[in-house]
């Protein structure tokens, strides 16, 4: 065993040696300047292009941006269901609905008491431009909260809040916000989550969220299909298919997030505490019954162009 160590430190000892003896002689070549030969033409040895190899390792890691994972859905949808079974994997931490700047919640006639927003508190102070400087607050503390997790071995997710891009207003964004923001800083891999349009439509009648104009199905539909066209069809993920083999579609989840796998997560996602839980209020991962359709609703939904593009394009059931 001791002449087998000696061995390996010899054979180290000279390996330091030749690439330490290579790079004075790659140095001495360079500092010739005869017609004989230029820089252009020198003849490194295997020794050194060892070290470029060892550079470029290098270098490549220094320049990989670090990876941000996103996931994405409508309101209504199943999101804080499937939030939940994701933060139950190890060391996995989810920001919850996340977006720069969303008003929706607040009082137009008074302030709000929200002492660590400071990007709400600048725009109920009067700063000028207010979303521009939201946005710039919300891309600094990402980052910050990313690299505090991930110095402690920790994963980051972040929920966005679809709902504030395209189900506000008359108009609605093209692209999701917060990935256009973090893209030139990481690595962005985003998963979308969705659910069957009429099921979670009915929802958004139900809780009162409509805060789009027009307040249409059909609308809807246009705005679903928009925001979904973002996103690779594999990284689509079905609530109808999750209820039905919820091991299976987390694993792929996971696997597309590259998120450690836990299947113990069955007993586990109901302890997590998550914003916009307003939907199941029982820990059972299941089908729900439809709500009933009125007869001017099921009209709405049988004239749906985008509906039936939508239904022609994934994998929804067209069926009221």
């Amino acid at each position: 065993m001791k002449t087998t160590l000696q061995s390996l430190q010899e054979s180290i000892s000279n390996a330091v040696d030749m690439i330490d003896q290579s790079q004075l002689v790659s140095d001495d070549l360079l500092l010739q300047q005869s017609t004989k030969y230029s820089t252009n033409s020198l003849d490194f040895t295997n020794a050194n292009s060892l070290l470029d190899k060892c550079e470029q390792v290098i270098n490549s890691y220094q320049s990989a941006k670090p990876i941000m994972r996103v996931i994405h859905h409508f309101a209504c949808s199943g999101g804080t269901l499937f939030t939940k079974c994701l933060s139950s994997m190890a060391n996995t931490f989810i920001l919850s609905e996340v977006h720069p700047h969303f008003y929706q919640h607040l009082q137009p006639d008074m302030a709000t008491f929200l002492p660590s927003d400071i990007a709400t508190l600048a725009m109920q102070a009067g700063v000028p431009d207010p979303n521009k400087l939201a946005r710039k607050i919300f891309h600094q503390s990402v980052k910050s909260v990313h690299e505090h997790v991930d110095l402690r071995g920790g994963i980051l997710v972040l929920r966005d809040h679809s709902h504030s891009d395209f189900c506000v207003g008359t108009e609605y964004r093209q692209k999701t916000l917060i990935t256009e923001l973090l893209k030139d800083d990481f690595d962005v891999i985003s998963i979308a989550t969705v659910r069957n349009p009429i099921d979670a439509y009915f929802s958004l009648l139900a809780n009162g969220w409509v805060h789009f104009s027009p307040q249409t199905f059909d609308a809807y539909c246009e705005r679903l299909s928009q925001f979904l066209v973002q996103f690779k069809k594999q990284n689509i993920i079905y609530y109808e298919d999750f209820v039905s083999r919820p091991q299976k579609i987390m694993e792929k989840m996971c696997s597309i997030l590259n998120v450690e796998y836990d299947e113990s997560f069955m007993d586990l996602y109901d302890q997590f505490k998550v914003t916009g839980d307003s939907g199941r209020k029982t820990n059972d991962i299941s089908k729900r019954r439809r709500r009933e359709v009125s007869a001017a609703l099921k009209n709405e939904i049988e004239d749906s162009e985008y509906f039936r593009l939508i239904c022609k394009e994934y994998k929804f059931h067209s069926a009221v």
